[in-house]
């Protein structure tokens, strides 16, 4: 991504609000308001992109066209309601084969559209702000930087050309600009090519044809007549039997791999993080963990939605996308620095120490679940002043697992927290087997893994 983002947290926190505010509204909304929004002009480089100029050798860039078809709204190639991919029929020349979403030239007219796009507080197209624009309002169009040539459109679309208005009143780019987002989010492609990837964030990296199908339809249509009603939409993806059914927690076929920082934000919910400065820092969490929050290395994510990992997965037809950032140096640093967040009550402590800056781990109430007060600074613990460890161990199993534990893996840790030696008072073996303990289970496979 470009570095000048890199330190434009206002700006990035301001594109964020954009899903914030719009998680449960329509989808449309959000691509109008992400096709807007300075910070993916940076991103993307149709800001300050204008109409073709052939004597000097000038086209419009094609980036932003590319990917909003790409990655936000139809992806490749045709697809059936249910996600498999459409072939060209019995007789065509290419009879078989995939049929692709879009070509060249749907690029090059998309292209044309997303021309004369400055930032919000720039006097003109090529005024005062161009590097260090207003970040936190839509950019505004200059119809003279505008095509507002005629122009054909994915499917067909025919945008006749139009007369540009003066200064940034930009009422002709508008126009093309909502028609072709328009023209993109009522394609029949968006529901199945964006539901798909939603069930895999949200419930099983390998949903059925029948699920997708399902989702996909309400995407459609959510009862009421109304496409890309979020709201419907996540909940068709929640409330299917697909995603309900009990039976699946025990299919192999069937969950997902939890991205780090979501496993970092499990523990955190878990014992009420909190930070006395108001902030939450997760400095250089990428050097544990590959993955840094509103920094992924490119447009493609942190790992892509037919991401495979050699082995028995592939060998079974199936994918994990998450495990494209799981390798042998991360899969160590990450479980390090769990047991080192547990041991320290902090999930991050800037270098200097300063507690000011940290995010602290509430753990004291699971330290007085395992030992009483009147037995905190004893030096030989004992039966007596030993509260049950099965106990405890089913306390974290609900808090982290939802009660989901097998006898294997409680059977395992128990075995393992029960043979962690007294270091010193009873307070210090306390903490030590707490420790264990919550590391055992946010490193085991059946957190990792969700069902």
């Amino acid at each position: 991504r470009p570095e000048t983002l890199a330190v434009d947290y206002e700006g990035m926190a301001n594109y964020y609000d954009i899903f914030e505010e719009n998680a449960f509204g329509n989808y449309l909304d959000i691509l109008k308001k992400v096709a807007m929004h300075p910070v993916m002009g940076v991103y993307l480089s149709h800001l300050g992109n204008q109409k073709a100029n052939p004597a000097l050798n000038l086209h419009p860039d094609e980036n932003f066209a590319r990917e909003v078809m790409q990655l936000f709204t139809i992806g490749l190639w045709e697809l059936e309601t249910d996600g498999s991919r459409k072939t060209y029929p019995v007789g065509h020349a290419q009879a078989g084969q995939f049929i692709p979403t879009y070509g060249n030239s749907d690029i090059t007219e998309l292209a044309r559209v997303f021309t004369g796009l400055t930032w919000y507080d720039s006097t003109s197209f090529n005024g005062n702000n161009l590097i260090n624009g207003d970040r936190l309002h839509p950019m505004k169009i200059y119809d003279a930087y505008h095509d507002c040539g005629a122009k054909t459109l994915l499917g067909g679309l025919a945008i006749a050309a139009s007369t540009p208005s003066s200064g940034s009143t930009g009422t002709a780019g508008t126009a093309d600009i909502t028609a072709a987002v328009t023209n993109l989010f009522n394609h029949p492609n968006v529901g199945p090519f964006i539901g798909r990837q939603l069930i895999q964030r949200f419930v099983t990296s390998n949903p059925s044809p029948a699920y997708i199908g399902r989702v996909a339809a309400k995407f459609n249509d959510n009862g009421s007549g109304v496409r890309g009603d979020l709201k419907a939409f996540i909940k068709a993806i929640l409330m299917d039997p697909e995603a309900r059914d009990p039976a699946m927690m025990d299919a192999p076929t069937f969950g997902k791999m939890r991205e780090p920082f979501l496993r970092v934000v499990n523990l955190a919910r878990a014992f009420n993080a909190a930070s006395t400065s108001g902030r939450y820092p997760l400095d250089q969490f990428s050097l544990d963990h590959l993955q840094d929050p509103q920094n992924s290395p490119s447009v493609f994510n942190f790992f892509l939605p037919g991401h495979s990992p050699p082995g028995p997965i592939t060998q079974m037809g199936l994918v994990a996308p998450e495990f494209q950032i799981v390798n042998a140096s991360s899969a160590i640093t990450g479980a390090n620095y769990f047991y080192n967040a547990i041991g320290n009550n902090s999930l991050h402590r800037w270098g200097n120490g300063t507690a000011a800056y940290a995010v602290e781990l509430n753990l004291d109430p699971e330290l007085g679940f395992v030992i009483p007060s009147a037995h905190i600074n004893e030096n030989t613990p004992s039966a007596a002043n030993l509260l049950d460890l099965d106990l405890h161990l089913r306390r974290l199993d609900m808090m982290l697992l939802g009660g989901t534990m097998t006898p294997q893996l409680f059977q395992t840790i128990r075995e393992s927290v029960d043979r962690v030696k007294p270091p010193g008072t009873s307070w210090e073996w306390h903490r030590e087997r707490l420790r264990q303990l919550i590391t055992a289970i946010v490193s085991s496979a059946e957190f990792n893994v969700l069902r």
